[in-house]
């Protein structure tokens, strides 16, 4: 069977999924469908359940998330969790190794750095010598493996040390292979030991620099950024982090505005923890509170930072600590928590709803399959087994309703979608909770979310998570690894990214493909959407169909509404809803995508080729992994 591949579905699939064992996309579904159902004991697989997900998968009428994609049924034992949350303890280290250890197996890592947390650990104790070595000495205090493992441990030596009284430690890296070699485990090729060397020496600086006192929010994200920096160096994976603040934090005015420059802290997405002690004082005209939401809107305003996060409303239902998401913010997590995605494509769907009930019961299932994946850390092992957290979501969204002759502004005034909406999600939910009875496990504390589906919904060509087309005509900024031998054969502008070491942006001439399926008049391009729409839509289907949360970016009109206008529709709407984040035009310097008008996107076509292109980094500020 031929795949159906969107316009630049099979680039997709072979720069970021297809492994060197899969011949072809059939090989590699093969290997995720049979990894997937190896988790459990065959007796727990229904009969023709193997074929029926092989069929989804090929035809791209449901995809896992591109963690699975890449790792299920691979070599590699771990990888299968598509998103962490990482803690904090009376340990120092703790957090920040954890971090690196997810970050270097393709998760996404979120964390909420409010000082409350930090405090749990000690102050820094004393200055540290480091000496990195390229070669054995006689006098090395720790020779650093060739492994993940040993990039982590290293890690924690050089932060253990502050804390410990030692006053110098000398590392030997001669061991860690060259730039270029093969990484046989997870794929792709080692960065050599650089960007590990000039990480742990950013990371032991500023540590000297604080002796005697215990790490700022701010300081400790900027010690993540240095991890972060140092596993996108490796030209594998792209770092997906979200960092949290609470609205009452000494430090979140800092936090507001630490993206200001876009240089800084370009790893992470960043998020204003609010709650209903927030928008309580909002309401008695609080001044702190409105200065945060004042000042907050301001930076979503200027380039689109930070976003907010209810924890609140997203603790609904949670029986722990979930103060911090995952990086594009679908997931709320306990500390050490990890979460497996998988999707629907509602485009396929838009004429069959006894198929689309289908898809999502098989999607639910394979979910609580994944959950037996195994853990890099016991302490998530041990959250993971009480909460069985899953995330069945989908993508083909706006497709979906103008296949039906919906325009998206529209959507939660059809009573047809609502209801298909509202089935659909109680056909997952009910699924994964029979499902975890069979299996003798507790039936998973949430089950349903949206998730940006950046390059999974790209294999067939139809709109990511719910987002509306971005522009029917725009040129998409798409990151490379600046050594990748697919920049050779590509004829589109290239120029080096200005937040990211060794990486390439292309500019791609691009059109969506909805364009060519339905009348004009039921494409609403994101400018052409209100906030209110954005806001109306994401409230309808956090009610209906996510007990997770749901993941979109509002783009708006700097011209069209204002700070004042912004902060009242905000204040109005985020109880409603877990999180947000909102996107001007034109927010950052090399921004993912750039409108173009017809006559624009015609006469740079007519010298090349064209594709409709929107892959990799998901995200709207580009900090989602590339797997």
């Amino acid at each position: 069977m031929t795949p159906a591949w969107g316009p630049i579905g099979r680039e997709v699939y072979e720069r970021t999924y297809q492994r060197r064992e899969d011949a072809d996309w059939a090989a590699t579904v093969d290997r995720v469908v049979q990894g997937n159902l190896a988790l459990v004991d065959e007796r727990f697989i229904e009969p023709g359940e193997a074929a029926s997900l092989r069929s989804l998968l090929l035809t791209f009428k449901a995809l896992p998330a591109g963690r699975h994609l890449w790792a299920s049924g691979a070599d590699t034992s771990l990888g299968l969790f598509n998103c962490h949350r990482a803690g904090w303890t009376s340990q120092l280290a703790d957090h920040f190794v954890y971090t690196f250890d997810q970050l270097m197996l393709g998760g996404g890592v979120g964390a909420n750095y409010s000082q409350n947390y930090l405090d749990l650990a000690p102050v820094v104790g004393n200055e540290l010598q480091l000496v990195t070595l390229m070669a054995p000495s006689a006098s090395v205090d720790i020779t650093v493996p060739d492994s993940r493992e040993g990039w982590v441990e290293a890690l924690r030596s050089v932060i253990e040390a502050h804390t410990s009284g030692v006053s110098s430690l000398t590392l030997d890296l001669s061991e860690v292979r060259p730039a270029g070699a093969l990484i046989h485990g997870f794929g792709g090729t080692a960065s050599g030991p650089g960007p590990l060397v000039t990480m742990l020496h950013l990371v032991n600086d500023l540590l000297n620099g604080l002796v005697g006192s215990r790490l700022s929010p701010l300081d400790a994200m900027t010690i993540d950024h240095a991890v972060a920096s140092c596993v996108v160096a490796g030209n594998v994976r792209r770092s997906a982090r979200m960092s949290i603040l609470h609205w009452a934090d000494p430090s979140i005015f800092d936090f507001i505005t630490c993206k200001a420059d876009p240089s800084a802290h370009w790893s992470t997405n960043i998020s204003v923890e609010v709650d209903d002690e927030f928008f309580l004082a909002l309401d008695n005209d609080d001044p702190h509170a409105i200065e945060v939401l004042n000042r907050t809107t301001a930076g979503i305003y200027a380039n689109g930072e930070p976003g907010f996060y209810n924890s609140s409303m997203a603790s609904e239902g949670e029986h722990g600590d979930v103060r911090a998401t995952n990086p594009c913010g679908e997931i709320a997590l306990e500390e050490w928590e990890q979460c497996c995605l998988g999707h629907v494509n509602l485009a396929a769907f838009h004429d069959d709803q006894p198929g689309a009930r289908e898809a999502f019961r098989l999607m639910a299932r394979y979910l609580v399959r994944a959950t037996f994946g195994k853990s890099s850390d016991p302490r998530q092992e041990e959250v993971k087994n009480r909460n069985r957290r899953i995330g069945v979501g989908f993508f083909g969204f706006n497709d979906w309703a103008a296949l039906q002759g919906i325009r998206f502004s529209d959507i939660p005034s059809s009573y047809s979608l609502v209801e298909q909406l509202a089935s659909y999600s109680l056909m997952a939910r009910s699924a994964s909770a029979e499902y975890a009875l069979e299996l003798g496990i507790p039936a998973p504390i949430k089950c349903t979310t949206v998730a940006p589906t950046g390059s999974v919904a790209k294999l067939p060509g139809v709109s990511e998570g719910i987002q509306p087309p971005y522009s029917r005509y725009f040129l998409r900024r798409v990151r490379y690894s600046a050594t990748d031998p697919k920049l050779l054969g590509l004829s589109w502008p290239q120029e080096p990214c200005i937040y990211t070491d060794n990486t390439t942006v292309v500019s791609f001439i691009a059109h969506d493909p909805l364009v060519e399926r339905v009348a004009p008049e039921l494409i609403q391009q994101s400018d052409e959407v209100s906030l209110v729409a954005y806001l109306e839509v994401q409230s309808l289907v956090q009610r209906v169909w996510a007990d997770n949360a749901v993941s979109i970016t509002a783009n708006f009109n700097r011209d069209a509404t204002s700070p004042s206008e912004l902060a009242i529709l905000l204040q109005k709407h985020l109880p409603t809803i877990k999180g947000w984040t909102g996107m001007p035009e034109d927010g950052r310097p090399q921004s993912p995508y750039e409108r173009l008008t017809l006559d624009t996107y015609q006469s740079i076509s007519a010298g090349g080729s064209s594709s409709a292109f929107q892959a990799m980094d998901d995200c709207s500020t580009g900090a989602c992994p590339v797997r």
